[in-house]
């Protein structure tokens, strides 16, 4: 994969891909636009054509290679920019196993047969003279033929084998309807269509696929009332957000996702022009989702009507789950499928579960979120307030609000605050939820702001809170401890001397040791917290206060995504930090689940040969060495990345100054010059940490404290 990626990167410059997104001007030795994530009059976005890499020193801060560019303009996942890149520069990818061009061959036949299936479905919603009723509903709710015609709304007629006799006429087997979903099997192994008398609208996946079927019944006695296709291989809840695929721009654009809970607020929201809207399937948001969502916005605001906000802000866990399980019983019920059922029950009341506030202030944290909570008008939907009062809508996201606020607000109203049991009650509550909170400041704001309403010392509800003086040098906390089959190590080749070098073979030996070694990411955060002071840092050069650029990564106390320089490696390590903070399944299970197929291929390759090959490059081996050594050297290579990305971030940043200095703008050309002093001092404490930890003196803490390196 790596001599992939690198072809790819030595085929394609990356002056020509950016140019035919954004137009491109020489600026000295480097190449300046508008940067084509963020709106602006003054450029800040630069190429640099001699590391092949870009950055934008404006708003939003990032920067990458072309790889990372293409994924964050196109919303693209690795697999699908690999793809599309390999097929511009012309680079043959690995071919395909016969069973994987066999799985491709089936699930490509399947996308066919749901496209057919929806075509028929919107002729008859169109055409068929027993579909009057549908389409007199439609019309009560506003909806004009464009907006019909772009969701490919439809109809499925009440027949009970109408859609099964239509498609097995156009040569698909009647296996193959049943796996798509649009059939249901009896016991007795009959079949009959799963969506009859209802109006159906096709969900796609975000490349704009159709993956299975929304559908509402139009009868006054429907049961249930919505109806989905059943869980599948192409139609997973968990990881499907309807509309997104026409969203994504408005998105991207705005750097804000605006989620509801049903398909036709989304379709009335992009009717009336409210382009960034898209819905979860069902009850229930998922971290994927939310993963998914984080490729295109940095803020998510859960448009939630009364009821579900109510169960945000009350112990509502038990209620929605039997809710929801018992919707699931009355689908059951009538499809006729009690197998069907209990699957469908757990499956959803597992994910409604992970719908709670905590949950979200976790995600919030873990992905780099700014969640937020829009209540609605009593009595209303989305659907409801933008047909009736569409003005009203941007006013009502403008007022959407910080979870932790809201669930504050909410937590108060009604309460007598002189009544100390309430206090308690309320403390309860709310509490664990601001621990949650991972920014030390806005911790702090919360905690502060807890204390004042309740009139209470802030001691008295957080007695375990540090002192500002700790706050800026506790460690991040130490993950479970997880149990992970580590592979054998063969011995290594001659020569003992680790030697840091900008390769891809340090970074997949780096990623791959904090996958072998549970515990090293801990243990490489407690050297950088020991040498490394954010706020410091920060604080002891004026005018970064404010700075919230990525490139200030390159100060953080702890392992950071951007450490890795190859795109592929930072979404496995980003991967792999979310594997070990959950608690519901083994860390290399869950990685298997959340990673791409792509991606997770690399890591099986990584895993399946000893650390001293990816270490060195070979595997001819002359003496056993242990597990201590490897970690340490895995800290020494951790540190000498960081120092990489540093050196790298003060060159961009020269260039820069160079080219700001000659066209007079000397204001532009201090603040740069100031965030180089931070990231020279950043540099000159790895430097002192690499030196010392080598020779075991300051690393001696994390050993005495951490005795086992790996989880046994």
């Amino acid at each position: 994969m790596n001599n992939v990626t690198d072809e790819i990167k030595a085929r394609l410059d990356i002056i020509d891909v950016i140019n035919g997104y954004t137009p491109l001007r020489k600026a000295g030795r480097n190449f300046k636009a508008p940067c084509p994530f963020h709106s602006e009059k003054t450029p800040s976005f630069v190429v640099f054509p001699e590391s092949q890499t870009w950055r934008c020193f404006g708003a939003c801060g990032e920067g990458g290679d072309i790889f990372s560019f293409v994924m964050k303009k196109e919303g693209w996942d690795f697999a699908e920019a690999l793809r599309n890149l390999a097929d511009r520069a012309g680079v043959e990818l690995e071919p395909a196993t016969p069973q994987q061009a066999a799985s491709k061959e089936s699930e490509e036949r399947l996308r066919g047969l749901l496209a057919d299936a929806a075509n028929f479905f919107h002729k008859q919603l169109l055409q068929y003279p027993n579909a009057a009723h549908a389409r007199a509903y439609i019309e009560k709710r506003g909806l004009l033929p464009e907006t019909i015609a772009s969701f490919e709304i439809g109809y499925a007629p009440e027949g009970w084998d109408t859609t099964l006799n239509y498609l097995t006429s156009l040569g698909y087997l009647r296996e193959e309807i049943v796996s798509a979903g649009l059939v249901v099997v009896k016991e007795d192994g009959g079949v009959y269509d799963r969506f009859r008398d209802r109006l159906v609208i096709p969900i796609r996946n975000s490349r704009g696929q159709i993956a299975g079927f929304g559908a509402r019944g139009l009868s006054k006695d429907a049961v249930p009332k919505y109806l989905n296709s059943p869980q599948s291989e192409l139609f997973d809840k968990g990881s499907l957000l309807f509309g997104l695929d026409i969203a994504r721009r408005a998105i991207r654009e705005t750097q804000v996702a605006v989620i509801v809970e049903g398909y036709m607020d989304v379709i009335q929201a992009r009717q009336a022009g409210f382009t960034n809207v898209v819905a979860q399937m069902g009850t229930a948001l998922t971290e994927m989702q939310l993963r998914l969502l984080g490729r295109y916005a940095n803020r998510l605001i859960l448009a939630l009507d009364s009821d579900t906000a109510g169960q945000m802000a009350t112990d509502r866990g038990r209620e929605v789950i039997e809710r929801v399980s018992k919707a699931a019983a009355e689908q059951a019920t009538e499809e006729g499928v009690w197998d069907f059922d209990a699957a469908e029950r757990d499956y959803r009341a597992k994910l409604t579960a992970e719908f709670d506030v905590r949950g979200m202030v976790r995600y919030e944290s873990r992905l780099g979120f700014d969640i937020r909570v829009l209540i609605l008008p009593e009595g209303q939907d989305p659907d409801d307030v933008i047909r009736q009062t569409p003005e009203a809508w941007p006013h009502l996201i403008e007022q959407s609000l910080p979870i932790i606020e809201y669930m504050i607000r909410s937590s108060i109203a009604g309460k007598n605050l002189d009544d100390p049991k309430v206090k308690s009650q309320i403390a309860k509550e709310i509490s664990p939820l601001i621990e949650d909170v991972a920014d030390p400041v806005e911790r702090s704001h919360y905690r502060q702001r807890l204390a004042r309403l309740l009139r209470v010392d802030e001691r008295a509800l957080f007695p375990e809170a540090p002192s500002n003086g700790q706050a800026a040098k506790t460690a991040r906390p130490q993950p479970r401890p997880n149990q992970v089959e580590r592979p054998s190590q063969a011995e290594p080749a001659h020569g003992d001397v680790f030697t840091v070098t900008p390769t891809a073979l340090v970074e997949s030996f780096c990623v791959a040791s904090l996958i072998v070694f549970p515990r090293l990411l801990y243990q490489t955060n407690r050297v950088l917290g020991e040498w490394l002071d954010r706020n410091e840092l920060v604080r002891v050069q004026p005018g970064l206060q404010d700075r919230s650029w990525p490139m200030l990564d390159a100060i953080q106390p702890f392992v950071v995504a951007s450490d890795f320089a190859k795109p592929e490696y930072r979404m496995i390590f980003e991967a792999w930090r979310a594997s070990l903070e959950q608690e519901d399944m083994e860390p290399l299970s869950y990685l298997s689940q959340i990673l791409d197929p792509v991606l997770h291929h690399t890591v099986e390759e990584w895993l399946s040969k000893p650390l001293d090959a990816l270490s060195r490059g070979v595997i001819a081996p002359r003496k056993q060495i242990s597990d201590e050594t490897f970690v340490t050297e895995a800290i020494q290579r951790l540190l000498g990345l960081r120092q990489i990305r540093i050196d790298e971030y003060i060159q961009e940043l020269t260039y820069i100054m160079q080219d700001d200095a000659n066209n007079g703008s000397s204001l532009t050309v201090s603040e740069y010059a100031v965030t180089i002093k931070a990231l020279l001092a950043a540099r000159h404490r790895l430097s002192q940490a690499q030196r010392t930890n080598t020779l075991g003196r300051k690393s001696t803490s994390v050993k005495q404290g951490n005795p086992q390196y790996r989880a046994s």
